[in-house]
């Protein structure tokens, strides 16, 4: 039975560890399996919450996995994994049942599985977590209850540092379908993959969704736009095709894919969360990389219609008109007065294509370079980093997101383990220490 104990108490452990951290790696991606969820189940739109929803759940499940592994505050863990795991079979279930949602997201972008492959997994997961909870009594402190609560601060710390850190900047371990090395000529395995994509409005306190062939006035807010897979498996549509579109809805791909040198796309998903700062940078950018001593073609991708796209971008065109006309970039502006171009694509493709809303992602010949978040990018460093190699830079970005994903797990398990007995050991030999020397005391007063 201990031995059985044990192998459960791993099991479940990892399992609620690797998933918690995988999907706490890249908050944004998570994000929009929480918004998935939320529409597909309950038909509301959770808005921004879904972004901290989700850390939250990544933390929970995390810690959960980490207490059950080392056996800390183990009867309320194992209570609380026990009541995740018969959520995540129920819903998995359901899912499996009506096909709402076609990838569990339970591993983030590491591991696609089906409805029903996630729900077995859940099942075993529940049969396990039933037998840990029915021998929580057994269970043994490994610390005193003061270093319990500094091993669970210390690691609630650390995942939550870990969300982020990866919300400001970039997923440290790009897992995405569009990781650096992703040639995006080649998309022609989702060819039988369809998406559906409406668009939510709000008005008067009322949200409606609205198909791109019909879009309500200009008194209804844009909130967000929707994309479902409606045939084929999202494990397929993971392997998602880029496909651009101009203003007109024309497929622009080949032709913006095709560009002789380097390309820089600025993806443009949420108006409200585009600064000032970010507009200014893109302008900056533009004007550097179009009429430059190092001539590049910047693109912004938005997932939003052309009349929202324009009016965010207003800024700068009203910018560019007060400029004087002798600056060298007046007279040579591209159409609509801007010194970048402007494409169009699925809200989720874009998201996916970097996780940053006003990010920057490096392109040439076809193939992802390198990505920078909006905090992160600016003309320095995207001025040196086409003047590279593509391929050594490419390769180099793969590599420090390998090596990161591999060591982080690596030390992940490797503290939880050598931790808990370190713990164990030392609690025994303290807890030992103190009865002597009670049984001491005690003989002396008799």
């Amino acid at each position: 039975m201990k031995v059985v104990r044990i192998l459960a108490r791993y099991i479940v452990g990892i399992v609620f560890i690797v998933s918690g951290f995988l999907k706490g790696v890249d908050p944004v991606g998570t994000s929009l399996k929480v918004k998935e969820y939320f529409h597909a189940f309950l038909n509301l739109d959770p808005g921004h919450w879904a972004l901290w929803i989700g850390i939250a759940l990544c933390a929970v499940e995390f810690l959960t996995g980490v207490c059950i592994l080392k056996v800390i505050k183990f009867r309320f863990f194992s209570g609380l994994a026990l009541l995740m795991c018969i959520f995540f079979a129920g819903v998995t279930f359901y899912s499996a049942y009506t096909g709402k949602v076609s990838d569990c997201g339970c591993f983030g972008d590491v591991i696609h599985l089906d409805p029903w492959p996630s729900f077995y997994k859940n099942l075993v997961l529940l049969a396990l977590t039933i037998f840990l909870y029915s021998q929580r009594h057994r269970a043994r402190p490994i610390a005193s209850n003061f270093w319990e609560w500094a091993f669970l601060f210390g690691y609630a710390a650390f995942i939550v540092g870990v969300s982020l850190y990866s919300m400001r900047n970039l997923p440290p371990a790009d897992l995405s379908d569009f990781k650096p090395g992703r040639d995006l000529f080649k998309g022609d395995s989702t060819s039988m993959v369809k998406y559906k994509t409406e668009i939510l409005y709000s008005k008067d306190g009322v949200t409606k969704k609205f198909s791109l062939n019909h879009l309500p006035d200009t008194s209804w807010k844009y909130v967000e736009t929707i994309s479902t897979v409606i045939e084929g498996s999202e494990r397929i549509a993971h392997k998602m095709p880029f496909l651009l579109k101009d203003s007109a809805g024309e497929d622009v791909t080949e032709s913006v894919l095709r560009t002789e040198g380097p390309v820089i796309f600025i993806s443009f998903y949420d108006a409200d969360g585009i600064t000032d700062d970010d507009l200014g940078k893109l302008k900056n950018l533009g004007d550097s990389l179009k009429y430059g001593s190092r001539q590049s073609e910047v693109y912004v991708l938005s997932a939003m219609t052309p009349e929202q796209t324009m009016a965010s971008l207003k800024p700068i065109s009203d910018a560019i008109e007060k400029e004087d006309i002798s600056d060298v970039f007046s007279a040579s502006h591209s159409d609509l007065n801007l010194p970048f171009k402007i494409v169009y694509g699925d809200f989720k493709t874009i998201v996916t294509f970097n996780r940053s809303n006003g990010g920057a992602t490096y392109v040439n010949q076809g193939l992802i370079v390198h990505k920078w978040s909006a905090a992160k990018y600016n003309n320095k460093r995207i001025l040196s980093a086409i003047s590279k190699n593509p391929t050594a830079l490419m390769t180099g970005t793969e590599e420090h997101s390998r090596l990161f994903l591999i060591i982080s797990l690596a030390i992940i398990v490797g503290m939880v383990l050598i931790v808990r007995f370190i713990s164990k050991a030392l609690y025994k030999t303290v807890k030992h220490t103190v009865e002597v020397i009670e049984e001491i005391g005690e003989d002396e007063s008799s």
